[in-house]
């Protein structure tokens, strides 16, 4: 069977990361960095995208890749309207959605469709993202408030939880759309979701208030809470909003969101609210892992954590020891970002799975 070449875009603030991926193996894992100003004049992210692009084609040249070889690009999904997981072929609808950015996300991201669009049009080839960050399969019950007319949004990390899903189930000899797992994200903002037969079906909404503790991000807001910080602290809803979205958690409780000074430093220097907030952090962990057990009914095949905070193996010791009572847990520490947007694409050029078509229209769009 031949071996499939996919070159994989992922922007950044910052740059641009790519990977080229032939059979599964990655060739290369490279930072495209942007010097200071370089976007000076640029009025929207879309004015980046020729820069973007000329750099990346510039610095797999330096590195001998020859794009004739290249099957297919893979750009992250950031963006479109709300779609179910998978892998979708690239579009004028979809690259003209990620252009306007109609999920309204306001980061370089959206330059993921564009730029592996831009880029597969020029080499002749087909372009695709894959388990965009819009990514929505919440069951009906999962989206309901308490108030009508109110309905809760899909906010995790579809793409790596997903593509850890789809790697651990191989694993057991078994298919993502067989099993039922908690996924836990761990990192600056982690996300705990119920996947059951391949769909997530329920999933904490991060960097919206609601969720356990992270090194940024407050966790859950309740109402009386956010009505407290309006009343007492004067604080607007704007500034609230940044404590549920960047600068709160360890960032806000201990000053620093970097865990390894929490750790080295901090708490063995006596400071006993680094050492109280790293426990409570774990802890709130525990609280939304159990509850994402009790939306799959207490039948779970296993959880599984990943992220940058699965580094940290007494984090996962702990979280071992409070949750192997409901499910066997297994570890993937890091991101899989790179595999996850070739893997679906190379299943895709394999034949084992068809691709989507993007229609433009939010998957749920209310009641």
């Amino acid at each position: 069977m031949a071996e499939y070449t996919v070159l994989t875009v992922n922007p950044g603030s910052t740059g641009t990361k790519i990977g080229l991926v032939k059979g599964e193996q990655i060739i290369l894992d490279l930072n495209v960095d942007t010097r200071p100003g370089e976007f000076e004049g640029c009025g929207s992210f879309w004015e980046q995208a020729p820069i973007r692009k000329a750099k990346i084609l510039e610095m797999l040249k330096e590195h001998g890749t020859n794009l004739e070889e290249i099957d297919a690009v893979s750009g992250r999904g950031v963006g479109v309207c709300s779609c179910e997981g998978g892998t979708y072929e690239i579009d004028e609808l979809a690259f003209e959605h990620a252009k306007e950015d109609v999920a309204q996300i306001h980061h370089a991201a959206t330059l993921g469709i564009m730029l592996a669009k831009m880029i597969g049009d020029e080499l002749g080839k087909p372009s695709y993202f894959v388990n965009p960050m819009s990514t929505d399969e919440l069951c009906d019950e999962a989206r309901m408030t308490g108030i009508k007319g109110l309905y809760r949004p899909s906010h995790a990390h579809p793409l790596n939880m997903k593509q850890v899903a789809i790697h651990h189930s191989a694993l057991q000899g078994k298919k993502y759309e067989d099993c039922n797992y908690v996924i836990m994200h761990m990192g600056g903002g982690t996300s705990i979701g119920a996947h059951r037969k391949g769909k997530a079906i329920d999933q904490t909404r991060i960097g919206d208030g609601q969720g356990p503790i992270s090194p940024n991000r407050a966790g859950d807001l309740c109402i009386d809470d956010v009505m407290t910080l309006m009343k007492e602290r004067n604080l607007t809803i704007e500034e609230i909003n940044e404590f549920a979205a960047k600068k709160g958690g360890l960032m806000d409780l201990c000053g620093t969101d970097d865990l390894r000074k929490i750790k080295n430093e901090l708490i063995p220097a006596g400071d006993k609210m680094a050492k109280l907030a790293y426990h409570a952090m774990e802890y709130t962990m525990v609280k939304w892992a159990a509850m994402m057990a009790g939306a799959l009914k207490g039948e779970v095949d296993a959880i599984l954590m990943t992220g940058g905070l699965a580094h940290d193996k007494e984090l996962v010791s702990m979280l071992k020891r409070d949750l192997e009572w409901i499910a066997p847990v297994y570890v993937y520490p890091g991101s899989f970002e790179t595999e996850a947007l070739s893997f679906g694409v190379l299943r895709v050029l394999k034949g084992e799975e068809a691709a989507k078509k993007y229609t433009g229209e939010p998957v749920w769009n209310g009641f």
